[in-house]
């Protein structure tokens, strides 16, 4: 269960990082930032809220 879980978020982190650098080479340069804090949301939350319940 763990590792698919694991595959889910690496596959939405990697989708969320290559629409930012698409935004980023748009030089939407603030928008591409903001992009690449939200992919790191969606991989930490849920690693830590992991942790925590487990």
């Amino acid at each position: 269960m763990r590792l698919i879980l694991a595959i889910i978020l690496l596959w939405i982190f990697v989708r969320t990082i290559s629409y930012g650098k698409w935004t980023w080479d748009e030089k939407n340069r603030l928008g591409a930032i903001m992009i690449f804090v939200i992919a790191l949301a969606a991989v930490a939350l849920p690693i830590l809220v992991f942790y925590i319940r487990y």
